[in-house]
C-alpha cells in the first residue's frame, strides 16, 4: 500500500503531459468513429460504435497494453535489479503494484475530461450511459479485471528481458500482436464470424472488449467476467513460477 500510494502520487505529477494526452486521445477518438462509420453497414450502430472508442480513449491508460512502467525494463538492463532483489520482498508483487499505481495515476488524470465532453458532444459523435445501475457495477468489476489482467501479461514482459541484453525486440513484437488482435484498433465485430466466436474465449477478448460491450450491454456480463477471472488466475500463477525460475539463473554483469 506504501508503495502504491508513492507511485500514485508521482504518476499525478505530469499533468502538463495528461492535457497533451487528452487533447490526442480526442484527435484520435474522432479520427477512429470516422473511420469506422465510413465502413459500418450493420456490425455496430453508430451510437454503439462512438461508445465504444469513447470507452477505450477513456480507459486507455488501464487497458492498453503498452502503458507500462518503462522504468522497469531499465533496471533491468542496467543491473540494477540486484538491489530489487536483495529487497525483502516479492519481486514480482512489487513490480505488480508499481503497474497498477503507474496506470491508475495516467487513467485519473485523463478519463474525466474526456467522459464529461463526450456525453455532450452532438450524434453520432456522442457517448451514451449505461442502461443501468447494475450494468455500470459490472462494468466497472470488469474494468478492474482488465487492469491486473493487462499487468499479469507486462510480467511475462519483464520476466523476458531476464533473459535477453534489450527488451526493445519482445516490446515491439508483443505491442504489434495486440494491437491487432485485442479489439481495440479494430472492434471485434467487424472480425469474421467464425474469428469473433473463437476469441471470446481467449484472453484477448477480456482486455477491452468484455468491459466495454458490458458497459453497452452487448453481452452477459457474468460468464464474460469468469473468463476473465480464469485468465487472471492462470497468468498470475505462470508469471509468479516463471519470475521465481529467472531469478534462480539471472545475471548481473556476468556475475
Amino acid at each position: 500500500l506504501a508503495l502504491f500510494k508513492v507511485r500514485f502520487n508521482a504518476g499525478l505529477q505530469y499533468r502538463g503531459a495528461a492535457l497533451a494526452g487528452v487533447v490526442t486521445q480526442f484527435a484520435w477518438g474522432f479520427l477512429s468513429i470516422l473511420l469506422f462509420t465510413a465502413f459500418n453497414t450493420t456490425e455496430m450502430s453508430p451510437e454503439n460504435l462512438s461508445t465504444f472508442f469513447w470507452l477505450r480513449q477513456a480507459t486507455i491508460a488501464l487497458t492498453a497494453i503498452w502503458m507500462m512502467d518503462t522504468s522497469l525494463f531499465q533496471v533491468i538492463e542496467s543491473g540494477d535489479v540486484a538491489y530489487e532483489c536483495a529487497r525483502p520482498t516479492d519481486l514480482y508483487t512489487l513490480w505488480f503494484v508499481r503497474n497498477v499505481a503507474f496506470r491508475c495515476a495516467r487513467f485519473v488524470l485523463r478519463a474525466g475530461p474526456i467522459v464529461f465532453v463526450a456525453l455532450f458532444l452532438p450524434e453520432p459523435f456522442r457517448m451514451s450511459l449505461p442502461q443501468t445501475p447494475t450494468t455500470f457495477t459490472f462494468f466497472i468489476v470488469s474494468l478492474g479485471i482488465t487492469l491486473l489482467l493487462e499487468i499479469s501479461i507486462n510480467m511475462f514482459l519483464y520476466i523476458g528481458t531476464m533473459y535477453m541484453k534489450s527488451s526493445l525486440g519482445i516490446r515491439i513484437l508483443t505491442i504489434s500482436l495486440f494491437d491487432l488482435l485485442d479489439g481495440s484498433n479494430i472492434p471485434y465485430p467487424f472480425f469474421p464470424k467464425p474469428v469473433q466466436e473463437f476469441f471470446k474465449f481467449t484472453f484477448f477478448y477480456g482486455l477491452q472488449t468484455t468491459p466495454f460491450f458490458i458497459y453497452m450491454g452487448l453481452i452477459q456480463p457474468i460468464s464474460a467476467i469468469a473468463i476473465q477471472v480464469v485468465w487472471l488466475v492462470l497468468f498470475v500463477l505462470l508469471g509468479k513460477f516463471l519470475m521465481s525460475k529467472a531469478l534462480q539463473r539471472i545475471e548481473v554483469f556476468g556475475g
